[in-house]
């Protein structure tokens, strides 16, 4: 899965711009223009880092960014046109990574939220394989016993979520919420029906176990392997 950024900034043009951006640095992202939204934003979207401006209608910055600290230490980069070392020296000690002012170039902005995410020991191994299963995250591309899985886009989603999460009971609201990102118009149904297919295109090997009245569990002995 790609790491997902929250931009919380009420200026649109340069929201459209970061998302733009961070999308060809092939991030997902999402967009949150009122302070007033950023916190139920931010527990339903469950991102890896959050890109957060101080002046923003309804609740500022610091007031959101002192209620997410209070639970996580996501990695959080203040964006702000607020740039005397006071504004700094506050954001920080309230609990902010990192602090850009603006004006500032986007491809340093990713380049700092590339290193925030290093540093989150976010980056996943490429390769790694289980039972006959072989499977390339970046390229999204899965075989078995050498022969090519035809995984769709959401199936293998659904594989990687397993695997970056061995041994741990997964719901299917955590399933459903990591890979459809809260559809609205969704059915948890829509999980089973995943699985089923990943279960019937790779047979005696998937890995996936179910557990009843929990969810499921991925059970596969996972190894790196170099690409």
């Amino acid at each position: 899965m790609p790491a997902k950024i929250l931009i919380i900034e009420d200026n649109p043009d340069l929201s459209k711009m970061i998302d733009l951006y961070l999308k060809k640095s092939n991030y997902a992202s999402k967009i949150c223009a009122s302070g007033g939204h950023a916190i139920n934003i931010y527990e339903e979207f469950g991102p890896d880092l959050i890109l957060l401006d101080l002046m923003l209608p309804e609740i500022n910055g610091l007031e959101i960014l002192a209620e997410i600290r209070l639970h996580s230490t996501i990695p959080i980069i203040i964006i702000s046109a607020k740039e005397s070392e006071r504004d700094r020296i506050t954001g920080l000690k309230l609990g902010a990574d990192d602090y850009v002012t603006k004006p500032f170039s986007l491809k340093e902005l990713i380049a700092r939220v590339d290193a925030h995410l290093r540093r989150q020991n976010y980056q996943i191994t490429p390769m790694v394989s289980y039972n006959d299963i072989s499977i390339n995250l970046l390229a999204q591309k899965v075989t078995k016993g050498g022969r090519l899985v035809n995984l769709t886009t959401k199936e293998f989603a659904v594989l990687q979520f397993f695997v970056e999460h061995p041994a741990q009971v997964l719901s299917k609201e955590q399933i459903y919420n990591q890979v459809w990102s809260y559809d609205q118009f969704g059915d948890l149904n829509t999980v089973t029906i995943h699985i089923q297919k990943i279960r019937e295109k790779m047979p005696n090997t998937h890995g996936i176990t179910t557990v009843r009245g929990s969810g499921y569990r991925f059970d596969g002995e996972l190894h790196e392997k170099k690409s």
